[in-house]
Order: C-alpha cells, then sequence, then structure tokens
C-alpha cells in the first residue's frame, strides 16, 4: 500500500472515530484525545490531517453531504423519464439515511453548527455540483419539460426537503410510519406536487 493510500486509509478511520465519538459523546464533549483513542492514532497524525476538532468535523460533514448527494444521482440516473426519476431520488435518500444512521443523524443535526462557517465554500460547492447533475440527468432525458415554472431550487426543496424532516424523526423514532412506507408515501407525494404545479 503506498503513502497515498495510508494516508487516505488513516483519514477514513479519523472520520469514522469523530462519528463514532459525537454519537456516544456529543460534539461539544467530544475531545481529540477521544478522537485519537478511538482510531488508535496519535493526536499528532490527526494534526497532520486536520487543524483542529472543528475542521475534522466540518470534513465530516462534507463527505455525508457527497456521499448522500452521490447515491441520489447514482439512482436518478439508473432512471429515464421524470416520474420514476423522482420516485428513485426520494427513495434513495431515505435508503441511505436506513444504511447510514449515524451519518445522516449527524448530517440533520450539524448544518448549523459554528464549525460549519469554515467550510461553506466547499459545501456550496458541492451542492452546486448537485444541481448540476440534476439539471444534466434533466437535460439528457428531456424531462425538463415536465418540470412546472420553478427553478431548480425549489423543485430540489419538493424532492428532498420533505424527506428529511421525516428522516429527521425517524431518527429519532418520534414517527409511527415505517421508513420503507414513508418512502413510497413521500415520494408518490413528491410526484403529485411537481404534476400539480406543473398542471395548476
Amino acid at each position: 500500500m503506498g503513502r497515498a493510500e495510508n494516508t487516505d486509509r488513516r483519514r477514513r478511520e479519523i472520520l469514522e472515530a469523530a462519528l463514532a465519538c459525537f454519537h456516544v459523546l456529543s460534539y461539544e464533549k467530544t475531545t481529540l484525545a477521544d478522537i485519537s483513542d478511538h482510531a488508535d492514532a496519535s493526536i499528532g497524525s490527526i494534526y497532520h490531517l486536520f487543524d483542529g476538532k472543528e475542521q475534522l468535523f466540518a470534513a465530516l460533514y462534507l463527505e455525508a453531504i457527497a456521499a448522500s448527494q452521490s447515491s441520489s444521482v447514482r439512482a436518478l440516473r439508473r432512471k429515464d423519464d421524470l416520474e420514476s426519476g423522482v420516485h428513485a431520488l426520494v427513495r434513495s435518500y431515505l435508503r441511505w439515511v436506513s444504511r447510514n444512521r449515524k451519518l445522516a443523524g449527524y448530517l440533520l443535526t450539524m448544518r448549523r453548527a459554528e464549525f460549519m462557517s469554515e467550510a461553506e465554500s466547499e459545501l456550496a460547492e458541492l451542492n452546486e455540483a448537485f444541481r448540476r447533475a440534476i439539471g444534466d440527468w434533466l437535460d439528457e432525458t428531456g424531462a425538463r419539460h415536465e418540470l412546472p415554472p420553478i427553478g431548480i431550487d425549489m423543485v430540489l426543496a419538493i424532492l428532498i426537503g420533505p424527506s428529511q424532516d421525516f428522516a429527521r424523526r425517524w431518527l429519532g423514532g418520534t414517527t409511527q410510519t415505517s421508513l420503507r412506507e414513508g418512502a413510497e408515501i413521500l415520494a408518490r407525494a413528491a410526484w403529485l406536487s411537481l404534476r400539480g404545479l406543473r398542471d395548476a
């Protein structure tokens, strides 16, 4: 294994340790010593990769966003019409939440954390790339003309916003509906909302 691979593996181990500590201790109570112990890494090796706790947790947030968005884009690209694409986006997001509960919980609770101010430009780049990928799919499939006359930001709010709210409550154990059933209901609701706006 080369130096780059070793560095990448160590970075991954440290991020996973940070997530585990966050899940048990919370962000505020987690220290670099906690992460060091959990990752079996020296504090010096952590500082070699991250400037400190804030940058480490911001990097974890950005990786979570990238993983969630990548999952959605892959699901979308397997479809070739708007209705099935809408269903795929909603289902894939909630499937990702189900398979990555700790990471999804972190993502849904830490967006407004103070340390995120340092990562705003990188977050904006990820979000712009996500919107561009959605737009490219709409153009490639010819589905854009089926959308109502609203911006892509509103389309994504309709597609993802309700699912994020449901996921937050599901992760908190306050929903009566299963995630699988919720995904089906929200996917159908998203499609009907877009179709209704288009036909209004």
